[in-house]
């Protein structure tokens, strides 16, 4: 049986998933409304630790000491492999945030 990978907003109980408590409050998540759960660090505009984050520069060093990109990083962490493999999707868009070239696996 496949391991499910939890999306940020349930490690980090949030809340601001779709259909969740906070939303009405404070909106939901670019994270959630993109489907980039594995991938959160790599996008502008999320709220983290109680303040809306810039771009992946500006939020790198705040972002690198997180349980979910020490969990999910592609090159560090300890389930990014399985990221890359499970969530296709994900990683094209995760890959386009990065400005990374996506190999053509059928050329």
């Amino acid at each position: 049986m496949k391991e499910k990978l939890k999306n940020c907003w349930e490690i980090m109980d949030c809340g601001r998933e779709k259909g969740c408590s906070k939303v009405s409050e404070l909106g939901e998540c670019i994270v959630s409304k993109e489907k980039l759960g594995h991938s959160c660090w790599a996008v502008a505009g999320t709220l983290c630790g109680g303040e809306i984050q810039g771009t992946f520069a500006q939020k790198d060093n705040y972002c690198t000491g997180c349980q979910v990109h020490k969990l999910y990083s592609r090159s560090l962490g300890e389930k990014g492999q399985q990221v890359t493999k499970c969530f296709p999707e994900e990683e094209i868009k995760y890959n386009n945030l990065l400005l990374i070239p996506t190999v053509d696996k059928d050329k």
